[in-house]
């Protein structure tokens, strides 16, 4: 394996690279392939941590999209019944805000 030139490896499809690696593993001793399959073991828990990570903080996001959404809506429509001369207790029992907030509009 050693003596295959670098250019092989630059022009080689990915089967070829493929086969390239399975070589290179049926040619490592038993503590080799022990150290090899660990640093597999070991990418692939990487990868799904990062995996699990990304759908966590895209979940996490889209929830805090929602609520911030929800708060633009409930205060354009206080704003909106203020101006119809609602009352605050009312408003804020319909749009879930308080009265500071609804006096600050």
């Amino acid at each position: 394996m050693e003596n295959i030139d670098p250019s092989v490896y630059e022009r080689a499809d990915e089967g070829l690279l493929r086969l390239i690696e399975k070589a290179k593993v049926s040619a490592l001793s038993e503590e080799e392939y022990d150290q090899y399959e660990a640093s597999l073991k070991y990418l692939e828990d990487e990868i799904d941590m990062e995996q699990h990570g990304y759908e966590r903080g895209m979940e996490e996001g889209m929830k805090q999209g929602l609520v911030e959404g929800e708060r633009t809506a409930n205060l354009r429509t206080a704003k909106r019944m203020k101006e119809k001369g609602l009352g605050m207790d009312d408003i804020a029992e319909i749009t879930g805000l308080s009265h500071r907030e609804i006096e600050k509009l």
